[in-house]
């Protein structure tokens, strides 16, 4: 596993998109300081207790296991702890952009110019996957497609499902396989958000 190189987490100094997205009036526009890692792909800001899930990307369930060259290794548990590791100490910054079907705050979110979603998708951590409704990232299956080529960490599974389908097969009580859609390519990745010297309290949450 490797670290996602600068120059392909800045693929141009602008965001084009085929839509533009609108942010929902109720989400504020920035969030800030020290997290608490829920799972792989949640996180809770400590002083304001806002929860953010990750645009974009999925990681395995935390009770998800993995088999690779004959070893079995605890995929879910890997994954948040890689997230923790990723922030322990830092400051994160995070661009709300919608809420899900649970009303949990959809977001890009940074340590320094760190994209977590994009930095765990490129070394095998979890899979770039949006929930129907939810926005996609398209530079994220690029990156996808370079990490499962090279076997990397849930790629180097046969046997491990993708997290949604292994929700699926628990409660059908069956087995399925599957593997994650791959909408056109050609966005950039979203920017690293830059912390306001001066935000109003509707406008700035968190620590």
């Amino acid at each position: 596993m490797r670290l996602v190189s600068l120059s392909v987490m800045f693929l141009t100094m602008t965001v084009a998109a085929p839509r533009a997205q609108v942010r929902p009036a109720d989400i504020p526009r920035q969030i800030y300081g020290k997290v608490q890692v829920i799972d792989a792909t949640t996180l809770e800001f400590r002083k304001s207790a806002q929860t953010v899930r990750l645009a974009g990307y999925e990681a395995p369930r935390l009770e998800q296991t993995a088999t690779s060259d004959g070893v079995d290794w605890p995929a879910g548990q890997v994954s948040r702890a890689w997230m923790i590791l990723r922030t322990l100490g830092q400051d994160v910054n995070c661009a709300p952009i919608s809420r899900d079907a649970n009303g949990v705050i959809l977001a890009h979110c940074f340590v320094g110019e760190t994209n977590l979603a994009a930095t765990a998708i490129a070394e095998g951590i979890g899979y770039a996957f949006n929930y129907r409704g939810e926005p996609q990232v398209p530079a994220y299956f690029d990156i996808e497609r370079k990490a499962r080529g090279l076997g990397y960490g849930v790629w180097s599974s046969r046997d491990l499902l993708p997290p949604w389908l292994y929700t699926a097969s628990t409660a059908n009580g069956e087995k399925v396989r599957g593997s994650s859609p791959e909408p056109d390519s050609g966005l950039p990745l979203p920017l690293p958000v830059v912390p306001a010297r001066s935000l109003t309290p509707n406008e700035m949450h968190g620590g």
